[in-house]
């Protein structure tokens, strides 16, 4: 039984793919058209709007509300940038007016038309500080302080948020996100669902929703790759048959690091030749200790960040090969299957254009592994839901049994 879904923000389709399995995704919308077509050489271009999402009009997304046949649909997944929200951000929370953070109340909008069942949201964990994500909250419950609704003609939702690390959903990979569930309120008043502040202004559910999936470990990088038997590659190298299976190469000087650089897990730390230490290194107060640092095997990832090709911007070395981990890599520690295409060119097939591009649309996805933890219990819950709605008498003297 396949259930209706709606993915906003699409980027590459890393939510797409965990979708797929249980749902059939009427629409997905992406901005950038580089973006748009990787999605598209996964995923197809039929239900795709390549168009920002600030300029499409509510006739189009009535257009679409017509194919649902007059049923809301089962989820509306929403992944807005993350860019105006990040810690690495250089205005603080406080004063940040990035333009993208305003993108959030766009999927309100959308939910307002559509009315879903269950919404799921990601970002990263440092939005909970900005006002406008507190704004979100509120709006999206619609509740008044006795759990009425505010404005009859739009649906409230119990939600519940929490900040997550990917490596405890499968993904052999350390990264934070803020993943909030919303489930759509049928009967009022619902006085637990109502958001409060803590004393530190710091949102929250009165009584959260009481649905999450559990935590399942992942495999060290190591357990993780060895089923897909990659070939070695020098820097700069590429793999023949595995296009996407290429690194950048190195500079003179950045292959001396590396190779002073010991094995699984060494850094910048352990270079004996102080030579090797950029000026800009070597004072007291700095920060960013990974950068120039090798991956461990036996361990997990750092965050895949858009600039994970690159052995200067993170611990991105290889393990044990002295060059920076390949695009291929780094989209299997996202837990892309091994079979997805990318592309870096508007229009493009596989693996052409601007390996940056296809750098960027890596680091920026929602690792499948962990989508597909929130997919599949969002999916679970739709069907037992389904099952009370069409059987309930059988399900009743099933329980009585």
């Amino acid at each position: 039984m396949k259930f209706s879904a709606i993915d906003l923000f699409s980027g590459a389709g890393g939510v797409s793919e965990a979708l797929k399995k249980h749902f059939d995704i009427k629409c997905a919308v992406e901005f950038d058209k580089i973006i748009a077509t990787t999605y598209a050489l996964n995923h197809g271009s039929d239900h795709l709007l390549v168009k920002d999402i600030r300029k499409i009009k509510k006739k189009k997304w009535n257009k679409i509300k017509k194919q649902l046949n007059g049923e809301n649909p089962d989820l509306l997944v929403a992944t807005p940038p993350c860019q105006g929200f990040s810690r690495h951000s250089r205005k603080k929370s406080v004063v940040n007016v990035d333009d993208r953070n305003k993108l959030i109340m766009e999927v309100i909008r959308v939910a307002n038309i559509f009315q879903p069942n269950y919404i799921l949201f990601e970002n990263v964990d440092n939005i909970v500080n900005f006002k406008i994500f507190h704004i979100f909250l509120s709006v999206l419950t619609n509740l008044n302080s006795e759990g009425y609704k505010k404005h009859l003609d739009r649906p409230s939702y119990h939600l519940r948020f929490e900040v997550v690390d990917a490596v405890n959903y499968g993904v052999p990979q350390h990264r934070k996100r803020m993943i909030l569930i919303g489930k759509k309120i049928n009967a009022f008043p619902n006085t637990d669902a109502i958001i409060q502040e803590t004393v530190k202004g710091l949102p929250y559910v009165t009584t959260p929703l009481s649905l999450w999936p559990e935590k399942k470990e992942a495999p060290t990088i190591r357990e993780y790759l060895k089923r897909y038997n990659l070939s070695s590659l020098e820097a700069g190298g590429a793999d023949k048959k595995d296009k996407l299976h290429r690194c950048r190469n190195l500079s003179p000087d950045n292959l001396v690091r590396i190779r002073a650089t010991p094995r699984n897990g060494g850094s910048r730390s352990d270079w004996k030749e102080e030579q090797l230490t950029l000026e800009c290194h070597k004072k007291s107060n700095v920060n960013f200790g990974d950068v120039y640092g090798r991956m461990n095997f036996d361990s997990y990832a750092p965050t895949i960040t858009c600039g994970c090709l690159a052995y200067t911007k993170g611990r991105f070395g290889h393990p044990e090969e002295d060059r920076a981990i390949s695009m291929r890599e780094a989209a299997l520690i996202q837990t892309f299957p091994i079979h997805y295409k990318f592309t870096g060119k508007d229009g493009g097939n596989a693996y052409e254009g601007s390996s940056e591009n296809i750098a960027t649309q890596i680091g920026n996805a929602v690792p499948v592994k962990l989508a597909q933890s929130f997919v599949d219990l969002i999916y679970n819950q739709l069907l037992n839901e389904a099952q009370i709605e069409f059987f309930p008498e059988q399900l009743v003297a099933a329980t009585q049994a």
